[in-house]
């Protein structure tokens, strides 16, 4: 019988279809899926060779659900396996669904110390989630300070989460001295990654003229398209009474205009980031 995580690689890959015999062992899984050599090659080298990286892309499929439903309880399976041979990102991901309550029951205890321990591998991705444990107090004591200090070094790596936090606490003067200009550097380089929750400050700033002139038809193109592709519900009020505002002060020519632009900003940020994050790295 062919198992779910074959058939997950193949999706993952793409190519040649699976046998009707092979669909019909896994009953839980789209009647039409498929396979190639090279996914079976990864599949084999996750059980056959042990390959954590390999381990790894199976945990991510079950976990984003690529190609069938998604299973945090699997993906936490395959996840546990690459990070007991040393694989940073999976230590990093087993801390993400402990904080998201995700095939584990919530914990941000537990979700720490994987963050801890992905970070001692070098996972950048485990700083910032450490930080944003500290930015919300979520298992730790709330400290802008030292969640400050820690996405100074997130953000070395261009991480836009990490970016449009930092951003956010050197726009409001929390845990770092005030700096408009510095926030609003940070915000434009995680909103050119297409990150929404950072377009819809950077447009803000924009609407705000807050460390530069007023900019209706930029500000109201930035957030239009944030909302478009998807923001966190704790920003919508903002994002509405912001895009509000914006559209108020421009006449009819500048608001089609500006709603062309937001589409056409949407539709290339959806081609170029199939995924946008949103939930806990809010």
């Amino acid at each position: 019988m062919t198992s779910p995580e074959v058939i997950v690689i193949g999706l993952l890959m793409g190519g040649a279809n699976l046998t009707a015999a092979a669909v019909a062992g896994s009953p839980d899984l789209p009647a039409v899926v498929a396979a190639t050599g090279s996914g079976l090659d990864l599949y084999r080298a996750a059980t056959e060779q042990q390959d954590p990286q390999a381990m790894y892309a199976l945990g991510e499929a079950f976990d984003a659900g690529s190609g069938v439903a998604s299973d945090p309880r699997r993906a936490l399976q395959w996840y546990r396996r690459a990070a007991a041979r040393g694989h940073a990102e999976a230590m990093n991901q087993i801390g993400v669904l402990y904080a998201e309550g995700r095939g584990v029951p919530r914990d941000y205890v537990a979700a720490l110390t994987w963050y801890r321990r992905a970070s001692a591998q070098g996972s950048d991705t485990a700083v910032r989630n450490i930080a944003t444990m500290y930015f919300y107090g979520f298992g730790v004591r709330q400290s802008y300070e030292k969640a400050a200090s820690l996405l100074k070094v997130a953000v070395r790596s261009g991480d836009a989460d990490a970016e449009n936090k930092l951003a956010a606490l050197y726009d409001e003067g929390l845990g770092v001295a005030q700096d408009h200009v510095r926030a609003r550097e940070l915000f434009r380089e995680a909103a050119a990654q297409g990150y929404p929750p950072a377009m819809v400050n950077l447009g803000r700033m924009h609407v705000e003229a807050t460390a530069g002139e007023r900019d209706d038809v930029g500000g109201y193109v930035l957030i239009r398209a944030a909302i478009d592709l998807g923001i966190p519900p704790s920003m919508n009020d903002i994002a509405l009474r912001e895009l509000g505002a914006a559209s108020g002060r421009l006449d009819a020519g500048q608001l089609v205009r500006a709603r062309a632009l937001a589409s056409e900003l949407s539709a290339s940020v959806c081609a170029c980031t199939p995924s946008v994050r949103s939930g806990y790295e809010q």
